[in-house]
């Protein structure tokens, strides 16, 4: 039998026996963290899965943790950076490859991205351009709702680091989303 403390109510305690019903509490809230981060749903749902399947896997162990949740996500941020890595070394090879041409499909593929993903705004695609701590952090904090010492436990950093990575994204966003609200604004 394992306690955990529900993020959305605070106060809530819930008795968690088993991994389904670690699953049921926070496969979406994981999913949805871990897709600002990436940027794509698909791939953070396959690594919140990849890291539940880790966790049956190691249940046994896991299930005495003071926080398998946070070993869970642990396990699919290491699998979206280890997918972001892969992904990274790829098109530097297909950009020595092709050279100029990948350029415009990438933008055709972030367009594409952004409409099927139902965002019209381009926020995802801004939030892309954050340098990828800032953007983890973003994502941590606003989405998944982590406090500033979870999220530096759970990134291995300071919580000075946190609050300094969170400040630059919010600059940085801010930098980005205030010239097309004002831009929209005089259409």
């Amino acid at each position: 039998m394992h306690i955990a403390i529900a993020m959305n109510e605070p106060t809530e305690i819930r008795v968690v026996e088993s991994l389904d019903d670690l699953f049921r509490l926070h496969y979406g809230r994981l999913v949805r963290a871990l897709t600002v981060m990436s940027g794509d749903r698909e791939q953070a749902a396959d690594a919140v899965q990849e890291a539940f399947v880790k966790a049956h896997m190691r249940w046994r162990r896991l299930q005495h943790y003071d926080d398998p949740v946070g070993w869970i996500r642990r396990v699919a941020i290491n699998r979206l950076r280890d997918g972001h890595r892969r992904s990274t070394r790829k098109n530097a090879a297909l950009e020595r490859l092709q050279g100029d041409v990948l350029d415009t499909q990438r933008d055709e593929v972030h367009d594409a991205a952004s409409s099927r993903r139902g965002d019209a705004g381009g926020v995802m695609i801004t939030l892309m351009h954050l340098p990828k701590q800032q953007r983890v952090c973003v994502a941590l904090y606003y989405v998944d709702g982590m406090s500033v010492a979870e999220i530096a436990a759970a990134l291995d950093l300071s919580e000075g680091a946190v609050k300094f990575h969170l400040h630059q994204g919010r600059e940085r966003l801010r930098g980005h989303l205030l010239p097309q609200q004002q831009g929209q604004r005089h259409e």
